[in-house]
């Protein structure tokens, strides 16, 4: 029995193959394959992951907490958070209401609230709060 083949996309060849994934995967809401790929490539740090996971439970988070959840002299917190935030996953922001003005707070973007509640239904087989 012949598979139908009206439906199925032309296959690309080797020189378009990102175009491709591009145009069958994402759109420009969803922005692009190399977009992805860097969002992925900022969560493969063990540590990264964890901070992007505590933001999401905990929504804002002061960058002193997040140093002492990581609580390793030798991990470049500010480094890995500016990997976070180029890759569109947390966000600085300002203190909220009745907090030091002085200090920088973090919290988890939409896209990292989307990559953590894939994960988690991925892992667990259920949406997260079930």
């Amino acid at each position: 029995m012949a598979a139908e083949t009206d439906d199925q996309p032309t296959p690309p060849d080797e020189r378009d193959l990102e175009s491709y994934v591009d145009d069958r995967l994402f759109d420009d809401s969803m922005g692009t394959l190399a977009d992805h790929a860097a969002r992925k490539a900022a969560l493969g740090d063990a540590r990264r992951y964890a901070i992007v996971f505590l933001l999401y439970e905990r929504d804002e988070v002061p960058r002193s907490e997040l140093a002492d959840a990581v609580d390793d002299p030798t991990f470049d917190l500010t480094h890995h958070l500016g990997e976070l935030v180029d890759a569109g996953l947390v966000a600085r922001t300002g203190a909220p209401e009745g907090a030091d003005g002085r200090r920088t707070f973090y919290e988890i973007t939409h896209l990292g609230r989307q990559e953590i509640a894939a994960d988690y239904r991925n892992v667990t087989g259920h949406d997260p709060g079930e």
